[in-house]
């Protein structure tokens, strides 16, 4: 990788951290939650997730995700920063 590839991969993650603070929790979709319960095999009988309303699934973002993903995006774009030019 070059000093390009550092370069977004770290401005992604820390735009992606700070967009992040602005959201407390994710709640999927009645399809997104079939979808995810058929995928890691939460239904004991084949017909429950068609027949059953499913309750949507919430997920609490953690707030250590987010320092993590500005700290990791910030340390990723000095390193980028410190790295020579690419010759071309």
């Amino acid at each position: 990788m070059n000093r390009n590839h550092y370069m977004i991969l770290g401005t992604v993650l820390l735009l992606l951290g700070i967009t992040i603070f602005k959201v407390d929790n994710l709640t999927f979709t009645e399809e997104s939650t079939k979808f995810v319960a058929q995928q890691i095999g939460a239904a004991s009988e084949e017909g429950f997730l068609s027949v059953a309303p499913t309750p949507k699934k919430t997920i609490a973002i953690p707030p250590w995700l987010r320092f993590s993903l500005m700290s990791v995006g910030a340390i990723l774009m000095l390193h980028a920063m410190g790295m020579s030019k690419p010759s071309g």
